[in-house]
């Protein structure tokens, strides 16, 4: 059984979850500013999923 990486899908899930940590330190602050913590709980959500579904998206099993 062999595994194949996509590369794209693979690197948009790490960003999407640089920006989640990003969001959780506040240090998105410095270039987004949030209306309110709600917003910003959304806005941590929207992109841990995005990371969850990139990597999922990344790996692909060959046919033999």
């Amino acid at each position: 059984m062999s595994i194949k990486l996509n590369v794209l899908p693979f690197l948009m899930s790490i960003v999407a979850f640089i920006v989640a940590g990003m969001t959780v330190t506040s240090t998105i602050d410095n270039y987004i500013s949030f209306a309110g913590e709600a917003n910003a709980m959304g806005f941590f959500i929207t992109a841990i999923s995005l990371g969850l579904l990139g990597l999922a998206a990344s790996f692909e099993k060959l046919p033999k």
